[in-house]
């Protein structure tokens, strides 16, 4: 997540949905929101929406595409890529789609809709030692925003868009800029290399032990990836790796969460770890938290909460949000067979927080680690949500 975890990574999302409405479904669209993330993804009515409540059956690409029944959904892109000097450069896009209403009455109005879409877009210039996020939002009616799979995988908001190159979407291309407040963009496209990741017990991701307490949640971990960054008007050509998260849930949270922490890792034998860890109000982690292993053949395996630890070792206090975050991470996996895997984990650049409807961590992040007598590096990242709850006014996590 994303965030986009939104929970994990899932919940990722993180990433990270907030509780937004409209004051109007027709006519002029204003945004009331509560930027918290936690609360939008806990408790709430949830009657008339569907929920995550057995294993489905995901099919591809079908199922690339939207879940208008469920309340929460987002496409949540991060990536690590470089240009031809050893430029590096992060990225995160992720297309979030909230119901506002379980059913979508029949309106004359054309812009008339129970759907909400809005997006995230982040850039970390390495070198330059700069972030920059920005945002945007609007209905999911009359074109402006929306999803389809017909006649192929499109997921957009206004200009921004994740559309498929091939019947199978397994190629996309992501186009998105920015405006004077982040002045960035974005042209790549993405092919995967492995099939799609099912998290959870086949695709059904617990939050919590509670029943409906989920998400149906895929990754694409290993994303060859190329194309162009821009940043302050100079156009980077760039390659490198990019990791795709889909959710689709409804109220995933239990209301003892208080945020979480999710690892995307893309290491240099060819494998990638997906980790995810809820927070509780006591100090604990939820027991459902949980990760994934996936080995170079693209086979996979799930990796409970006592088959990891992550510890931190630094903190980076944010001077707009008052949030102070864990800023490096010392992680063990203990896979079913074979030596425990260690990594240490370091964010590119210490302050990677977004201040978009929510404020959380969102970070490109760099891997080093060693499994018996095997050494590795990598990249990744990072997501950390709920830290800056009342840290300052107008911010919660």
């Amino acid at each position: 997540m994303r965030r986009t975890l939104t929970m994990l990574i899932g919940i990722v999302v993180v990433v990270a949905l907030i509780g937004v409405g409209l004051t109007q479904l027709s006519g002029k669209t204003e945004a009331a929101y509560t930027a918290n993330v936690i609360a939008s993804l806990s408790g709430g009515d949830t009657t008339g929406y569907a929920r995550a409540l057995a294993v489905r059956d995901l099919t591809f690409p079908a199922d690339y595409g939207a879940h208008p029944d469920f309340q929460t959904e987002w496409w949540y892109y991060t990536g690590n890529l470089a240009d031809p000097s050893g430029r590096r450069f992060g990225f995160e896009m992720t297309i979030f789609r909230r119901a506002l209403a379980p059913t979508n009455p029949a309106r004359a109005s054309a812009w008339g809709t129970n759907q909400l879409y809005f997006a995230d877009l982040a850039l970390t210039d390495v070198s330059g030692a700069k972030f920059y996020s920005t945002e945007r939002f609007s209905r999911g009616a009359a074109g402006l925003a929306g999803a389809v799979i017909d006649p192929r995988v499109r997921i957009w908001i206004e200009n921004w868009s994740m559309e498929a190159q091939t019947d199978d979407a397994t190629v996309m291309h992501l186009r998105a800029d920015g405006a004077a407040d982040a002045p960035i963009a974005l042209d790549l496209t993405t092919k995967q290399t492995k099939s799609p990741t099912l998290e959870g017990d086949r695709g059904l991701s617990a939050k919590s032990s509670a029943s409906g307490n989920a998400s149906y949640y895929y990754s694409l971990t290993r994303l060859d990836t190329a194309g162009t960054l821009t940043v302050n008007g100079t156009a980077y050509t760039v390659t490198g790796l990019a990791w795709m998260d889909h959710e689709f849930s409804t109220s995933v949270l239990s209301k003892h969460a208080v945020g979480w922490d999710w690892f995307s890792l893309q290491l240099s034998d060819n494998r990638e770890i997906m980790l995810y860890r809820v927070r509780l109000d006591d100090g604990t982690a939820e027991p459902t938290s949980e990760g994934t292993l996936i080995n170079a053949d693209g086979t996979s395996e799930r990796v409970a909460l006592a088959q990891f630890t992550i510890e931190s070792s630094a903190t980076w206090h944010s001077p707009f949000s008052g949030a102070t975050y864990p800023a490096e991470w010392h992680v063990t996996v203990k896979p079913k067979t074979g030596a425990p895997i260690t990594l240490n984990i370091t964010p590119l650049l210490a302050d990677q927080e977004l201040h978009a409807m929510a404020v959380y961590w969102e970070g490109a992040s760099s891997i080093s680690g060693k499994q018996g007598d095997q050494s590795f590096s990598g990249y990744g990242y990072v997501e950390l949500t709920g830290y800056n709850a009342g840290a300052a006014p107008g911010y919660a996590g």
